[in-house]
């Protein structure tokens, strides 16, 4: 998947006054310019940041508080060590705990090497900066980075409306609403977000009544790009007729830029290719 892709779709509210009496006009070709160096600068450098995250999740409306996991992630560490648990789901850690987050980490590790593999075994295309072709026959779900609408402006920020383009009709397109704040100075996403405008049904077992979700990204080093440093989210829904209300808040905090451990050993720095996860 492309990573504007991932960076849109894993949004899961943009506060605008006024929302319902907006106008909005189409992006003119340097503000469409603009929408796409900032989703380019904005991708995620997983390997270089080194942060405390704490989330909880809650499952169901009126259910039992959600309990805060707390974990500090740092790629410089060897991979069995790169996650550690401060807290889980409200409590300390336990020795399954420890074992858990220690193959979350070796796990990593082993993509990562495999992903490597593939790069070595995969010749580049002809043209890299080509946009990948959707699959004949595929079902997708994708941004229309070619046509935003301009939802509002104030300073060096300037608010941009993504219309979304579906090829299954089990998820109608039009049900979304996805928004990026861009930043005209330094050319990055500032925050993000997702909303449900109307109620749909998804293969007949499944609806989606509301909800809205948002991340926000934070400048931390000017030298490199942004960090996802909040996700929180509400949503309504039922399962085979079984209400379901998730809802879910991620922050990170005590964010560092760190060399990763496979380039402990390097002494040139050469350009550099990450593995979102």
């Amino acid at each position: 998947m492309r990573p504007h892709l991932l960076l849109l779709l894993s949004l899961v509210p943009l506060a605008l006054a006024g929302r319902a009496e907006e106008r909005l006009r189409p992006a003119t070709p340097d503000e469409v310019a603009l929408l796409k160096e900032a989703l380019k600068n904005s991708a995620q450098q997983t390997d270089h940041w080194a942060y405390t995250e704490t989330r909880a999740m809650k499952l169901r409306k009126g259910g039992k508080a959600a309990k805060e996991t707390i974990v500090r992630f740092d790629p410089s560490k060897p991979y069995a060590e790169q996650f550690t648990p401060l807290k889980v789901e409200g409590r300390e850690p336990s020795k399954k705990d420890l074992k858990e987050y220690r193959e979350k980490g070796e796990k990593r590790g082993e993509a990562l090497a495999r992903a490597a593999e593939r790069r070595e075994d995969s010749p580049p295309p002809a043209d890299a900066a080509a946009p990948a072709k959707p699959k004949k026959g595929g079902k997708e779900v994708r941004a229309d980075l070619e046509n935003p609408l301009v939802a509002g402006e104030e300073g060096d920020r300037l608010v941009l409306e993504i219309p979304m383009v579906s090829t299954t009709k089990d998820i109608p397109a039009d049900k979304f609403e996805v928004r990026v704040v861009l930043n005209r100075s330094t050319r990055h996403v500032e925050r993000a977000s997702l909303r449900i405008r109307d109620a749909f049904r998804v293969k007949g077992i499944a609806k989606v009544k509301g909800g809205e979700g948002t991340v926000e990204f934070t400048l931390v080093d000017p030298a490199h790009g942004p960090v996802l440093t909040s996700a929180t989210g509400k949503f309504g829904g039922s399962l085979m007729l079984l209400p379901v209300n998730p809802s879910f808040s991620y922050q990170r905090t005590e964010v560092k830029r760190v060399k990763p451990y496979d380039e402990r050993f390097q002494v040139e720095v050469g350009a550099l290719e990450t593995l979102d996860f």
